[in-house]
């Protein structure tokens, strides 16, 4: 089914994606997981063609689809290339529906349902999302919509780049219960992961790979109880004895909460995304933020941190000032760092990896300012404290999807804002960084003057400086719960 003989490809760091022979027969199924930087999603875009100019060879006897992050940047730049707002009534283009791009439809283009389509929105669960665009879809939802996509082709073999991503807890579940049946009908799938024992039991063959190396390969259990996988999964970090200096913010009233609500409602298409919500986040507080794909969690977020219109007319104060009484969006911005898969999706500009993390002075997508000698030094720091610092003159778009997480939040963290915006800010990051990053932020919140605000649906993201917690439930209900 899938065989592949002496591959080289070039990574960075003048490592190379060097596999001498790896073979997948039909019916086997595949784990590929390691580290950030490991090769793993490069052999992911090998297999699933988007990358063709590698040594070796690489061969299929079977049809063939992928999902992966790139993918989904792909589909939302299709929109964007295409986008007609500025000759559409109202001004805005939402460009296709979830339906339109599973079925790869223009957007003028009426949607045809056939028994093959019926059945996968049955099997996958996403009626709900047919009729929305895609472009304002959340991470997981659009997910749901490229795995449905990507089935319609009735392929033989999957190639599966961190599917679980930005998926809730329910979601995640449901994907493992259809990937099982997938397999159970005969379709192999190669799944790339960060690993997690909740990974489909039927996927019993793994590989781990290392600075593009396969260290690891055979019976999934029985590596996972060897000591050479104790060794190679082992987490280590260190936190820093102090935090760089942070941003002066004595301008702002100490006794002005942060953020105030008075029954504010959100609805999109005439559905209610949360209804008469009163919300007081205030000084010393630390919120998590939780609830199902879609029901507003990212659309709050943005309301407040000055990135959506739907705040307009609502009754909100940011630090003691009523939105909309004349604060221009910079205002705002100055007082948040932020880390969200729509950032990272359009975090686009040709910078290096410290331009990146400096841009955070300035809340800006690319470096378009001076920078003082100061803030370098600010920035550096961070990128030490990451494990970055000797890739600093990288170009952005040259790191791996890990990497670039990092870089975006040390440039979230980088003026320790009043207001830290968390946003699955682990998605792509390794079990190793994730726990680093996790720890860095409870140490954030106890040795400065931030105050988080922090959504994530993987039960491996916990932070112990959490205060208080808003969980948006059915019907537009928000419940707001002290956590201590």
């Amino acid at each position: 089914m899938l065989k592949i003989s002496n591959l080289d490809y070039p990574l960075v760091d003048e490592q190379h994606l060097e596999i001498k022979e790896l073979t997948v027969t039909k019916g086997q199924s595949l784990l590929v997981v390691g580290d950030n930087a490991s090769g793993k999603s490069v052999l992911a875009q090998i297999l699933s063609g988007a990358i063709s100019d590698y040594q070796g060879n690489v061969n299929f006897n079977v049809t063939v689809a992928s999902l992966s992050f790139e993918l989904e940047a792909q589909t939302l730049a299709f929109d964007r290339k295409n986008d007609d707002s500025e000759f559409t009534p109202g001004g805005v283009d939402l460009g296709r529906t979830a339906k339109q791009v599973i079925l790869q439809l223009d957007k003028s283009e009426e949607a045809p349902e056939t028994e093959q389509f019926n059945s996968l929105m049955n099997l996958l669960a996403i009626d709900d999302l047919l009729t929305k665009p895609f472009k304002v879809l959340s991470t997981g939802e659009t997910r749901k919509v490229l795995l449905a996509k990507a089935l319609m082709s009735s392929p033989q073999l999957l190639i599966l780049d961190e599917p679980y991503a930005g998926l809730d807890i329910a979601s995640q579940a449901h994907l493992t219960l259809v990937l099982e049946q997938l397999i159970a009908q005969g379709i192999s799938i190669i799944l790339f992961d960060f690993y997690h024992a909740s990974l489909p039991a039927s996927i019993d063959q793994l590989i781990y790979l290392q600075a593009g190396s396969i260290v690891l390969s055979g019976a999934r259990q029985q590596l996972v109880n060897s000591t050479r996988w104790k060794a190679l999964t082992n987490t280590h970090y260190s936190l820093p004895h102090h935090l760089p200096d942070c941003l002066n913010y004595q301008h702002l009233d100490e006794d002005c909460p942060l953020v105030e609500m008075k029954n504010v409602s959100v609805s999109f298409n005439e559905h209610v995304l949360f209804s008469d919500l009163n919300w007081c986040f205030t000084r010393g507080q630390h919120w998590r933020i939780k609830g199902p794909n879609g029901c507003g969690k990212s659309t709050l977020l943005a309301m407040i941190s000055g990135d959506s219109t739907k705040a307009y007319g609502k009754d909100i104060h940011l630090f003691g000032v009523k939105r909309g009484s004349g604060e221009s969006v910079w205002d705002i911005k100055r007082h948040y760092g932020t880390v969200s898969a729509q950032l990272h999706r359009d975090y686009r500009a040709s910078t290096t990896l410290l331009e990146t993390v400096l841009s955070g002075f300035f809340d800006s997508i690319g470096l378009y300012d001076r920078v003082e000698k100061s803030q370098i030094n600010i920035a550096k720091e961070w990128l030490v404290l990451l494990g970055l610092s000797d890739k600093e003159n990288y170009a952005f778009s040259q790191l791996s999807y890990g990497e670039q997480r990092l870089a975006l939040i040390a440039r979230a963290v980088v003026k320790l804002p009043m207001v830290l915006i968390l946003d699955e800010p682990c998605q792509g990051l390794d079990n190793k960084n994730r726990a680093k990053v996790l720890a860095l932020v409870d140490y954030i919140a106890s040795r400065s003057r931030t105050n988080i605000l922090f959504v994530s649906h993987d039960v491996r993201d916990v932070l112990t400086c959490l205060t208080d917690e808003m969980e948006f439930i059915a019907k537009g209900n928000v419940q707001l719960n002290k956590i201590k």
